[in-house]
């Protein structure tokens, strides 16, 4: 999602490489990811607090989940539903949580992967093509207090 409204700012975050300070990555903030059973009962409940779709919904068949982006009553969010039981968001919503991770676009993507992992964060997939950043890259990269980062490949 590359056109955002202006009621939806991105702030920009430059993360330092532990062991390399000369080394800084500029990151900005795109989304929190709402994992969904449905997505249309939940766009009914937050459209209550200002959110509404931004753009159409995605399917993914490489995530294996259905994508809606919803803005207005806070930051942007990333309503994700799973399409089959095979889903990592399936397993996700089984123990019951919802909101799950940060996204960040960075246009030094694979530095960013380095620098996190500098930051002691392990990659929990691979570098993979998504349908809702048109083929753009993504990766999940966690930390040991299991605080789950989307990094998002920017547009060059």
């Amino acid at each position: 999602m590359s056109n955002q409204p202006d009621s939806v700012r991105r702030r920009l975050v430059s993360l330092g490489c532990q062991g390399r300070e000369e080394q800084r990555i500029d990151l900005q903030f795109h989304h929190v990811g709402m994992a969904c059973r449905k997505i249309a009962a939940e766009l009914s409940e937050l459209a209550v607090v200002g959110y509404s779709p931004e753009g159409p919904m995605f399917e993914d068949p490489i995530q294996q989940v259905r994508i809606q982006f919803v803005s207005g009553g806070g930051p942007r969010l990333e309503l994700i539903e799973p399409i089959g039981a095979q889903s990592p968001v399936a397993g996700i919503l089984k123990r019951g949580s919802k909101f799950y991770h940060l996204a960040y676009e960075a246009a030094r993507f694979d530095d960013a992967i380095a620098c996190f992992r500098s930051e002691q964060y392990l990659p929990v997939s691979s570098p993979a093509p998504a349908v809702a950043f048109d083929m753009r890259r993504i990766v999940f990269l966690a930390s040991a207090t299991l605080t789950l980062v989307e990094l998002i490949e920017a547009r060059a």
